[in-house]
């Protein structure tokens, strides 16, 4: 009788499994560029109070990556101060328990007698708050405020002088994760529903991983709007919810899409980079393999394109991920 229930159970999780893939796939074959803005708008949801919410962080002599729920949301990797506020609803997919995460790298020797390493008197802070898309005067309120941990250095001609010290001092790195509560109307499934990669095998993992990078590099050589459609249309929507857009702001969003699918692209060789995990394990994505500052956490999918005469750098943010019930085998997924 047990080995009965246990198979029911089984064959019911995958039958379940296999319909949200069917119903799933039947959505993402609907979707093209000349309706994603529709089909986006069509699951957004307006609600009397709509929180945004936000981080701002004030960093001396470091800089750093800052993390959501394990999710990048914003970086300084040259020595400046971010004078807005990091929008980060993308990476809150539900109520409940957040984790912040701060990755610190020492500030460049020319801004600090430490070298390579960091200086007693870093400091970051972080201070998150909500703002009300719905309140016309966009009033902040205060969630919490983190400081990095110190130290006490005693000093003075007695040593009875208390002088604290940033407690990663003398390191090359230094990384810690906060906790706040958040309260949002809406529900995203993101990345939750998504395998563990690291359990999986990982030569396969990459050579999969490389195959949907090159596929992607094809879309925006070949000015595929349509196919792009179907890869953003998750990823669109998950902003969309969380950031609750209108029409209006979801059809730019798609413009600057379609802008950055036309541009001309001289693309860098997709050879050297590093496979990164977030998500906890569910995300994949292909780094540069470049130590430099300036391209730390960027997308190894890379490229420049020409505007006016001028010349820019840019990367593609591809993440991906594998839904639960699908094989490895048959590919992965752009994070929904």
């Amino acid at each position: 009788m047990k080995s009965f229930i246990l198979l029911t159970a089984i064959s019911i999780s995958m039958f379940s499994c296999s319909q949200q893939t069917k119903s799933n796939n039947n959505m993402k074959s609907e979707i093209n560029s000349s309706n994603i803005v529709e089909k986006v708008n069509e699951q957004v949801k307006q609600y009397t109070k709509e929180p945004i919410y936000q981080v701002y962080v004030k960093n001396s002599l470091c800089t750093y990556d800052l993390l959501v729920n394990d999710y990048p949301i914003g970086k300084i990797s040259d020595y400046a101060q971010q004078a807005t506020p990091y929008d980060i609803n993308t990476a809150i997919l539900k109520s409940g328990k957040q984790k912040i995460t701060l990755r610190l790298y020492p500030a460049p020797a020319e801004y600090s007698r430490s070298g390579d390493t960091f200086s007693p008197n870093t400091s970051c802070k972080l201070e998150i708050e909500y703002v009300n898309k719905k309140d016309p005067n966009y009033n902040a309120v205060a969630v919490n405020e983190f400081k990095l941990p110190t130290k006490i250095r005693m000093a003075g001609e007695h040593n009875d002088m208390e002088i604290p010290e940033f407690e990663g001092a003398g390191k090359k790195y230094y990384e810690i994760t906060y906790e706040f509560d958040a309260t949002v109307p809406y529900e995203n499934e993101g990345w939750s529903k998504g395998q563990d990669l690291t359990k999986l095998d990982q030569k396969l993992l990459e050579k999969k991983t490389v195959e949907f990078y090159n596929y992607y590099k094809n879309i925006y050589s070949s000015n595929k709007a349509d196919e792009l459609a179907k890869n953003e249309y998750g990823s669109m929507k998950r902003d969309a919810i969380s950031q609750y857009q209108d029409k209006k702001e979801i059809s730019k969003i798609w413009d600057e899409y379609l802008f950055n699918l036309k541009t001309v692209k001289k693309w860098y060789s997709l050879e050297k980079y590093k496979k990164v995990f977030y998500g906890n394990g569910k995300i994949i994505k292909l780094e540069q393999a470049n130590d430099e500052s300036l391209y730390r956490g960027e997308s190894a999918l890379y490229y420049d394109s020409v505007e006016n005469g001028d010349t820019y750098g840019n990367s593609l943010g591809l993440y991906l991920y594998l839904p639960e019930g699908k094989k490895l085998e048959d590919g992965l997924e752009v994070v929904r």
